[in-house]
């Protein structure tokens, strides 16, 4: 096999207030960081086995969407817990017919997370 792990990158013009959002309302930890000093241009956040790449961006109308899927124990009350740290709702939560409880917000650049509980 060529490849061996991978993580999503997402984009955004404010690096140190969206890595602040997934490590202080999410649970994720901080990593590597590039340049290790001063202003960071890169920031690896992680949550369990999973690693996000965070990347500075200075032309926003270049950059794509990233959506990530988290699985949560009580839907409602962590989209609840969201809302109130500055993520906004897309998707209230659900029973869906694949049977999860699901909802969308969206992180402070927009990125989609959904958040669903194991049926």
């Amino acid at each position: 096999m060529p490849f061996e792990g991978a993580f999503p990158i997402l984009h955004t013009d404010d690096l140190e207030r969206l890595t602040s959002f997934y490590c202080e309302r999410l649970g994720f930890a901080r990593g590597y960081r590039f340049p290790p000093v001063g202003e960071a241009d890169f920031q690896v956040v992680t949550l369990g086995e999973l690693s996000l790449g965070l990347t500075r961006t200075r032309n926003r109308d270049e950059v794509g969407r990233v959506d990530l899927w988290l699985y949560a124990d009580d839907v409602d009350g962590e989209v609840a817990r969201l809302l109130e740290d500055g993520a906004t709702l897309v998707r209230a939560p659900a029973d869906r017919e694949w049977g999860e409880r699901m909802a969308t917000v969206a992180d402070p650049d927009g990125n989609l997370i959904h958040i669903g509980s194991r049926g």
